[in-house]
């Protein structure tokens, strides 16, 4: 497979030794997400400016999750109804799913506008079928409270480290802080701070579909989601049960990285995109962290269950049934570099 660059990370995983070839093996902790890697394959690189993007693309399908449909879908097909609670609440909003047989999945971090401020999820949720579910926010436009009890058509995702915030239940303040750092670095301002205005100016939106149309091409057939890498250090990873969840939720994910870190790329009219000619090994190790992490079970969402990953990574998993391992987000704390660092070479002793 010269083209090819394959990593699957089955459960008894082996660490090839730097030196010498030898093999340690690694014991695999069981659960909806090792289970998940188990499958995993890690494809050639994709690479623009100073962000590495890996494919990842399962080489066997597990238990299907269903007919389910994305936030941005529900709404463009009037089937998803977003609104404020009878005493409405900054810190959450009613969410229904009217379809009659097809769940919604929601991301961390997606953004809600309108209603009395524009909001962000705190938490990855699926909904089931004609359900109800009261999920819980965070504001991203400060000050604005008046208008309408429902939300708007649209949504867009916020940057990278405010989704691993979130998803951490860092408090407002901490948000409040990214918030101001997004919008200095996307140069917009406004009397609300209202992160959603500078995602949406028209010079943003069309640097960040740019920049996903240089990436689109180089994302195989059946990606189920992406490693991603800065300057050289992977920051995160995002992981959805099926290409066909990762494909229609992937430019939000995309988004979320160029929009954090994509800023400082140069804005050229061609900027090509080659397959990085790295191993995948540092990938497989990021990944493989996960074997060694504690799955901790975290609240019910929907009918989706949350899982907090602790220890050598971090991270949440949406879970559904405790059989399908729905989208994972992992952290970038703990990262890894993309090329190692060469090991210092011993001084000399002293002589004898």
């Amino acid at each position: 497979m010269a083209n090819k660059a394959r990593g699957t990370l089955v459960a008894c995983l082996a660490v090839a030794a730097l030196a010498g070839g030898q093999v340690a093996p690694v014991p695999a902790a069981s659960n909806l997400l090792t289970r998940y890697l188990d499958w995993a394959d890690i494809h050639p690189a994709a690479r623009v400016g100073p962000l590495t993007v890996f494919p990842i693309v399962l080489s066997r399908s597990g238990e299907s999750l269903g007919r389910v449909m994305t936030m941005q879908q529900g709404l463009d097909r009037g089937v998803l109804a977003i609104e404020e609670l009878r005493s409405a609440r900054v810190a959450s909003a009613r969410f229904t799913n009217k379809s009659p047989d097809t769940k919604i999945f929601l991301m961390a971090g997606e953004l809600i506008t309108g209603g009395k401020q524009n909001r962000t999820l705190r938490s990855d949720a699926l909904l089931a079928p004609k359900s109800s579910a009261v999920l819980e926010l965070y504001c991203v436009e400060k000050g604005r409270w008046r208008g309408g009890g429902a939300f708007g058509g649209t949504s867009a995702v916020v940057p990278q480290t405010l989704r691993e915030k979130a998803t951490a239940q860092a408090g407002q303040d901490a948000i409040w802080s990214e918030v101001r750092r997004a919008n200095q670095r996307l140069g917009v301002s406004t009397t609300t701070e209202d992160l959603h205005a500078a995602l949406a100016k028209p010079s943003n939106a069309r640097r960040l579909a740019k920049w996903r149309g240089l990436i689109h091409p180089h994302l195989p057939r059946g990606c189920v989601g992406v490693v991603v890498a800065h300057g050289g250090r992977i920051v995160g990873a995002d992981l959805f049960a099926s290409g066909e969840l990762f494909g229609a939720i992937r430019d939000k994910v995309l988004d979320s990285y160029l929009s954090q870190y994509g800023w400082v790329l140069p804005v050229r009219r061609s900027m090509p995109v080659r397959p990085r000619p790295v191993p995948p090994e540092t990938v497989r190790a990021y990944l493989r962290d996960c074997y060694r992490c504690r799955f901790v079970t975290g609240s019910l969402q929907g009918v989706g269950r949350t899982y907090h990953l602790r220890g050598a990574r971090s991270g949440q998993t949406l879970g559904y049934n405790e059989r399908v391992m729905v989208h994972t987000a992992l952290a970038g704390a703990g990262i890894l570099p993309v090329r190692p660092k060469p090991h210092p070479v011993p001084l000399p002793g002293p002589r004898r």
